[in-house]
């Protein structure tokens, strides 16, 4: 049974008409709600109604540039595993909050497994690298181990991926 799309709750699934705008989003955040309605086939004011639900749901979290940073200003990536010692539910919290305010963390999972997160970090070099950490380990409240892998070459981003076949492979459960 397929619902009215003004009825939708928010845990919902997409319909097609939302996949279309979402994998244009995706690819090509910028464009505009004309050329979106027409390539979506729905009016410009739907599709942004479409698009309002989506951001309210969450399902759209917001929109981006994709910087290539290394050429904005010099620099270096590195991601970093790391594990917390001795952890306490305190200690992850005041961990995460720091994370949050270090700029040049860009990005930071929380993972299962034998370590507890993994770091994006980019500094204008291995001591700059070095700096970052020193005031991770002085401000996010107690030790960790970590293991760091210097970035040589970004090979694929989230952005060059095709929204569609990445929906349809998760909702078919077909493997890579």
């Amino acid at each position: 049974m397929r619902l009215n799309s003004s009825r939708r709750s928010p845990a919902d699934p997409v319909d097609h008409i939302d996949l279309n705008i979402l994998t244009m989003l995706f690819s090509q955040a910028r464009v505009s709600k004309v050329q979106m309605s027409t390539e979506v086939g729905v009016s410009a004011s739907r599709c942004h109604e479409r698009m309002q639900r989506l951001e309210q749901s969450g399902v759209i979290r917001g929109y981006h540039a994709d910087i290539d940073l290394a050429r904005l200003a010099s620099s270096l990536q590195f991601l970093v595993q790391i594990k917390l010692l001795n952890d306490t539910a305190a200690r992850t919290k005041q961990f995460e909050k720091v994370v949050l305010k270090i700029p040049e963390i860009v990005a930071c999972q929380s993972v299962l497994g034998h370590i507890d997160y993994i770091i994006t970090v980019v500094a204008a070099s291995i001591e700059k690298y070095g700096e970052v950490i020193a005031e991770l380990r002085t401000q996010g409240g107690g030790e960790f181990d970590f293991v760091t892998f210097p970035v040589s070459k970004s090979i694929k981003t989230i952005g060059q991926s095709e929204l569609r076949q990445i929906v349809e492979r998760l909702t078919s459960g077909a493997g890579v």
